[in-house]
Parts: C-alpha cells; sequence; structure tokens
C-alpha cells in the first residue's frame, strides 16, 4: 500500500477496489410480431357484380357509368391458399433452415472425424449453435387479412 496516496486503500471507488458483478443466467423472452404482404393466387371467392348505368347527359341523351363491386373473399381460407401459393410462416423458415443446417453439420462431423484438428470443427460448432438458435419459437398468433 506505499505506491497509493493516503487514505486511497479504503475508497471503495477505487479502480482497485472494484468487484466485478458475477455472470449470471436470466429467462428472457423476445416477443416479435411479423407481418408479411405477398401476392396470394386463388380462385376461392364470389366475383363482385357488375353493370353499366345509363344516366341523362343534360343534352337530351345518355352517358354510360360502368360500376363493378368488390370481390367477396369473407369464406375464403387464406391460410390455405397461402400455403398453397408456396409461401411458408416464419416458424416454418425456421424449421427448413434447421432440417437444412442439420444435414451441413452432419457433413461437416464426417470431415472433422476423417480429419480431426484440421478446422471443420470450427464449422461443427457454428452449424451446432445455429441449430440451436432456430429451437424455442412458439407462434402465439397468427392472422391473414386483406
Amino acid at each position: 500500500m506505499d505506491n497509493y496516496p493516503p487514505g486511497a486503500a479504503n475508497d471503495p471507488n477505487a479502480p482497485y477496489n472494484q468487484v466485478d458483478t458475477p455472470e449470471k443466467e436470466f429467462e428472457v423472452t423476445c416477443c416479435q410480431v411479423l407481418s408479411r404482404t405477398v401476392t396470394v393466387v386463388t380462385n376461392d371467392y364470389i366475383p363482385g357484380a357488375s353493370g353499366c348505368d345509363y344516366e341523362p347527359d343534360g343534352e337530351g341523351g345518355y352517358s354510360a357509368c360502368g360500376w363493378q363491386d368488390d370481390d367477396d373473399t369473407s369464406e375464403t381460407n387464406w391460410s390455405k391458399e397461402y400455403e398453397e401459393n408456396g409461401y411458408h410462416t416464419p416458424l416454418q423458415l425456421i424449421q427448413m433452415l434447421k432440417d437444412y443446417l442439420q444435414k451441413d453439420l452432419e457433413e461437416w462431423q464426417k470431415k472433422d472425424a476423417e480429419t480431426p484438428h484440421s478446422g471443420p470443427a470450427f464449422h461443427v460448432r457454428r452449424l451446432t449453435h445455429l441449430i440451436e438458435e432456430c429451437d424455442g419459437f412458439d407462434e402465439d398468433e397468427i392472422e391473414f387479412s386483406l
């Protein structure tokens, strides 16, 4: 303590007296709401009515006025249509990614077993981590709308 100024040894704010807070695990929920707008092709709807009205034009003649009601999709199963158009939900995409990564991991594990200590272990660790990252997602709510 000869190198410290008088009273410094007892100063709790001095850098040499600071104690690091130990690391601790906490369970954290990350809640995210995602949306995606895509074009879905379907014939599962009721076409809107259309027609042509003729109205006097004020000069003794008539003018045509066309109209079109909106198509009725109130009974359309958008979840089914979304899937049939080849689209995937985020959870489906995560599962597909996980399956792809699992196959890639198996290849790297095989290479690592054939040539230990040559570098593939990095890829094995990275892929293992990414596969683990694909787990634990829940779909709390899903909604389809126009």
